[in-house]
């Protein structure tokens, strides 16, 4: 299977261009125990970090509103080429045993508790051209518990919605100031919809006030992006709770 998905990957690269990856992860964690989880994962991810690594961005979400998992992972990578080059494990591996006897006992017994919440776990391939379906605002401070709303969407022409989308919502909401950044990203591997919008905000309110206007900013695309709608949708709404920074897992805010 790995191969199939490696060959799949080759494949896939060849019609890429500016074009990166996401690899979005999804975990089922009782609420209770999210917490934990984040604990372990910081120290596991900083373990797993160094030169030969090729992931660009790492992010965590956790449920606050909607259906699907309590645990949202996005692993951004520039290229195919970098998701079949990435190998956090070895890297991990590399780095434990660089610790004495008694700190890789500890280590490793973090690394079995951590692993243990991935069972059941879920997960699939996108991939966004972040100059063409991403905007944000100038200087976004990302270091904080942001408010991240995610839509699932099948889609009669996948690219024809997603600029619905943005001319919709995304530049409106950019150039109000109400979004800090958002985007769209077509489905390539594993359990998914054709289409996923994204948008982020810097809290609950910045989130109401931008649903309140969303009818009046572009009807025209407003639309265009339902009328290619096909089935049922899903929302999700998360709250950021760390990203990778300069090989260090950085929890959101102070």
């Amino acid at each position: 299977m790995k191969k199939l998905i490696t060959l799949m990957l080759v494949l896939f690269s060849l019609g890429l261009s500016a074009q990166s990856v996401i690899e979005i992860t999804y975990l089922d964690i009782h609420p209770t125990k999210i917490d934990r989880f984040v604990e372990l994962h910081k120290t596991i991810v900083d373990m797993s970090q160094g030169e030969e690594r090729t992931v660009d961005g790492h992010w965590v979400y956790r449920h606050w509103y909607g259906s699907g998992g309590t645990i949202a992972i996005y692993d951004i990578f520039d290229s195919a080429e970098d998701v079949i080059k990435d190998d956090a494990f070895a890297v991990f591996s590399k780095n434990l045993d660089m610790l004495s006897e008694e700190k890789q006992k500890e280590v490793s017994k973090i690394f079995q508790e951590w692993w243990s919440f991935y069972d059941g776990h879920t997960d699939e391939m996108r991939v966004i051209d972040f100059e063409k379906d991403f905007s944000s605002k100038p200087d976004v401070n990302w270091d904080q518990p942001y408010v991240f709303v995610v839509g699932k969407y099948n889609s009669k022409n996948i690219q024809e919605m997603s600029q619905a989308y943005l001319d919709w919502q995304i530049f409106p909401g950019v150039n109000d100031g109400l979004v800090m950044g958002g985007g769209t990203s077509s489905h390539f591997k594993g359990s998914g919809h054709d289409l996923e919008v994204f948008q982020s905000y810097e809290n609950i309110v910045a989130f109401a006030n931008s649903i309140s206007g969303q009818s009046s900013d572009n009807p025209d695309a407003r639309s265009k992006f339902w009328d290619n709608v096909t089935g049922a949708h899903e929302d999700q709404i998360y709250i950021h709770v760390g990203h990778l920074v300069d090989g260090v897992f950085d929890l959101a805010g102070n």
